[in-house]
Formats: C-alpha cells, sequence, structure tokens
C-alpha cells in the first residue's frame, strides 16, 4: 500500500497518528512489526520530529504501539486488557459490586466452557491440564492466584471464539481481585480448588452439561460464601492486584 507521501495540506501530529491507526487496523502494520524510524515518518508525512513523536506517544497511550528505548516503536497485539483499565474507570463511576461480576463470569465461563467441550483440541486440553497441574503444585498465594487465571483463560482460549477472550480480558483485573480473595480464604479454596479437576475432566469426556454445571458451581461460590460483601461496591471489597496476599 503506498502511503501518503506528497500530501498538498500540512499534516499534523493528530493527522499522523490516524494515519498511523488506519495502517495498524488494516493490517498494513501488523502486530510485531516495526515502525519507520522518526527520521523516516518526518519525511513521509512532512512533519516535525514533534509531531511524530507526540503522535506515537498518543498511539502508545492508546495501546497501539509499544515504543521500546533504542529499539524504535512495534504494533501491538490487541488484547482484551486493553479493555481492562477502561472499564474498572467506569465501574467506579456505577457501582459494579462482586454479584455483577459472578453474574458475568457465569454468563461468560459458562458459555466458553460449553464451547470448549466441543472446540478443545488435544493441544488446548493440554494447556489447561498443565495450568492446572501447576496450580495444584502452588505454594505462594501470588502463584495460586496466577496459575488459577492461567486455567480460567485456557478454557475461554479453548472456546475458540477470539470475542469471548476479548471480553474476559476486559474483566481480568475484577476476575483477578475475586481470585486473591478466595485463594487467601481457606474455606472458599477449598471450596473451589477440585472443582477445576471436576471441570477439565467433564471437558475431556465431552460432557457439555457436566462441564457447564461445574463451572457454575465454582463461578458461584461467591455467592455462598462472600456474605455481605457480595453487595457492595467492588471498589471497596477488592484492592488492587497483587497489594495483599490472595483471590480465586
Amino acid at each position: 500500500m503506498m502511503d501518503d507521501v506528497g500530501e498538498q495540506m500540512p499534516l499534523g501530529q493528530d493527522d499522523v497518528a490516524v494515519r498511523l491507526e488506519h495502517r495498524i487496523l488494516s493490517g498494513e502494520l501488523a502486530p510485531g512489526r516495526k515502525l519507520p524510524s522518526e527520521r523516516e515518518l518526518c519525511h513521509t508525512y512532512g512533519v516535525s520530529r514533534t509531531a511524530v513523536r507526540e503522535a506515537l506517544r498518543g498511539l502508545e497511550e492508546r495501546g497501539y504501539i509499544r515504543v521500546l528505548p533504542s529499539r524504535g516503536s512495534f504494533v501491538r497485539q490487541a488484547s482484551g486488557m486493553d479493555l481492562a483499565q477502561p472499564l474498572a474507570r467506569l465501574a467506579r463511576r456505577v457501582g459494579i459490586t462482586l454479584r455483577h461480576v459472578v453474574e458475568a463470569r457465569t454468563a461468560l465461563e459458562c458459555s466458553a466452557t460449553d464451547l470448549a467441550v466441543w472446540a478443545a483440541d488435544a493441544a488446548a486440553i493440554r494447556e489447561i491440564r498443565v495450568a492446572l497441574d501447576a496450580h495444584n503444585k502452588a505454594v505462594t498465594i501470588h502463584d495460586k492466584v496466577a496459575t488459577d487465571l492461567q486455567f480460567h483463560e485456557a478454557i475461554v482460549k479453548a472456546a475458540g471464539n477470539p470475542l469471548l477472550e476479548i471480553m474476559y480480558g476486559s474483566i481480568r483485573t475484577f476476575v483477578t481481585g475475586m481470585m486473591e480473595r478466595s485463594q487467601s480464604d481457606h474455606i472458599v479454596r477449598a471450596a473451589g480448588d477440585p472443582l477445576h479437576d471436576l471441570i477439565l475432566e467433564r471437558i475431556e469426556q465431552r460432557d457439555a452439561e457436566g462441564a457447564r454445571a461445574a463451572m457454575r458451581r465454582h463461578v458461584t461460590l461467591a455467592v455462598q460464601l462472600y456474605g455481605p460483601d457480595l453487595d457492595r461496591d467492588i471498589q471497596d471489597v477488592l484492592q488492587p492486584p497483587g497489594s495483599r496476599a490472595g483471590h480465586g
């Protein structure tokens, strides 16, 4: 694709950002590809180095690129986590509670489990198994939370629907917070962790009804065990991931 050389109207930093964004979204600049140097961009778009740097800074803030010192700018792979911070800010405004998160997780993860039963190939099931084995061997709360999250994300990925992966990534901050809380509570952990094995067993057996039921039991344990915290504002209940010992 030819670029915009020889424009009659001078371009500003916003114009440069828009044109680079278009090239990224169109696939011309694919994930992992290095962008042209600042000097080349200045020449291509007829703008100052300051305008180019501001354009790159804006693209980085919006999650399109990574700027690595001494190496240059690279196109980022899109991720559901790109939506996590905007969603967290919105949650503070609309009063999302733990119950809301549990309901959203139930709908999303049960649907993903349904799909994974039929869509998961040997490699996908192996990825779920590796995460589960690591979780069962984990000792620290940090490792228990990390492997718990890997297990659930592997099931969502096994569903074969990238939109579900994006949706799950968007609530990852909340899910991690719940896992920190659950993994730190030995009663919740003792009730929830054994269900991981049952979920995987039902997926391996291609038992959609059983897998979905096991996932529902696992995710909705919070309704039974979180008490009055369930209907409190999530910002008052869940601390930022890593700020305390644990959740699941």
